[in-house]
């Protein structure tokens, strides 16, 4: 499959997210970037030719390409699903952006066809990655802010008020949750690795029906998590994990380059900074990169059974709140 241990890999999708993964491949090891996909054919040539990419091809092309080993699926989550599918179907390992799915059934099969064709799938939870967020998680490990007790996190940007858009558009999947909020609800998983025992939830919609703003309580027995998204306006977007002793704080969690620990009286004790000069997807490529040299169908950070919890929790989450798409069964 593989050609001098190298991954052959492809985009799908030229948007926004599809320009991070390429300005970041110049980092990886072991790989190529081959080709790039767009709905747009134009578009597609476009990219290829500013990030030197040898081809630029259609969907389908990409499908039935016997050059490529990987695809970055970096299109809207609307369209996750059925291009994941056929790139699995097709033999190609996956790295989906997040959510990978729209619904936990979605993933459910995009898992058994992983399995069944022993093909790597992984959501690409970049914040998993990150340098801040791990050693959060390191100092956590450590005792530093003694027994984890709260999580708060807020991811809130306010997005154009175009009602014909894709966010505001309940047939493509939109709202706040699953553009937003998967970032809160995911972090809240990685720092308890538990499933929410109790999950409340409360949210706004907006006249075509998505979620606008929306609260979220999860209860994880000795720890409670209190998770806010929405698309009307810009909150502090700040993650903090408060211990009996201390607290660890992440400005733009997201995203982070830093994190600072206090102690319980509020004190600066200890702070972490990274020096990375990528946009910091590279940390999730590699890793990806690695495990589909090693031969594995899933990641031990981000593995199937974590991405399903996950959409089985924002399934629930929107179902407390009567979020339905048109498109999924009764």
């Amino acid at each position: 499959m593989h050609t001098k241990n190298k991954i052959r890999w492809a985009i799908l999708g030229a948007g926004k997210i599809a320009n991070a993964f390429a300005k970041d491949f110049p980092f990886m090891q072991n790989a190529d970037l081959v080709a790039v996909a767009s709905s747009d054919l134009e578009r597609a040539r476009n990219f290829a030719k500013e990030y030197n990419i040898p081809k630029a091809l259609s969907y389908d092309e990409l499908y039935n390409s016997h050059e490529i080993d990987a695809v970055y699926i970096a299109t809207t989550h609307n369209f996750h699903f059925e291009q994941a599918l056929k790139c699995l179907q097709n033999g190609k390992a996956v790295l989906c952006e997040k959510p990978i799915t729209v619904n936990d059934s979605e993933f459910k099969k995009l898992a058994a066809v992983s399995k069944e064709k022993n093909v790597f799938l992984m959501e690409a939870m970049w914040t998993y990655f990150l340098p801040a967020i791990k050693k959060a998680k390191q100092w956590l490990g450590e005792g530093r802010i003694g027994k984890l007790k709260v999580i708060q996190a807020d991811f809130a940007v306010p997005m154009e008020k175009n009602y014909e858009g894709r966010v505001y558009n309940l047939k493509l999947a939109g709202g706040s949750l699953l553009d937003l909020g998967v970032y809160p609800v995911s972090l809240a998983y990685y720092f308890t690795d538990m499933v929410p025992v109790e999950i409340i939830a409360s949210g706004a919609m907006t006249q075509t029906g998505v979620d606008e703003r929306l609260g979220m309580i999860f209860q994880y027995g000795d720890i409670t998590a209190n998770l806010f998204t929405a698309i009307t306006t810009r909150m502090t977007n700040k993650l903090r994990l408060f211990g009996e002793e201390g607290y660890i704080e992440i400005h733009d969690f997201w995203r982070t380059r830093s994190a600072k620990l206090f102690d319980q009286d509020y004190n600066l004790t200890d702070t972490f900074d990274d020096d990375r000069t990528s946009h910091g997807f590279i940390f999730e490529m590699q890793h990806a990169n690695d495990m589909i040299l090693d031969g594995k169908i899933e990641s031990p950070v981000i593995p199937h059974s974590r991405s399903n919890n996950i959409q089985e929790t924002m399934t629930e989450v929107r179902k407390q709140i009567g979020l339905k798409y048109p498109f999924e069964n009764s």
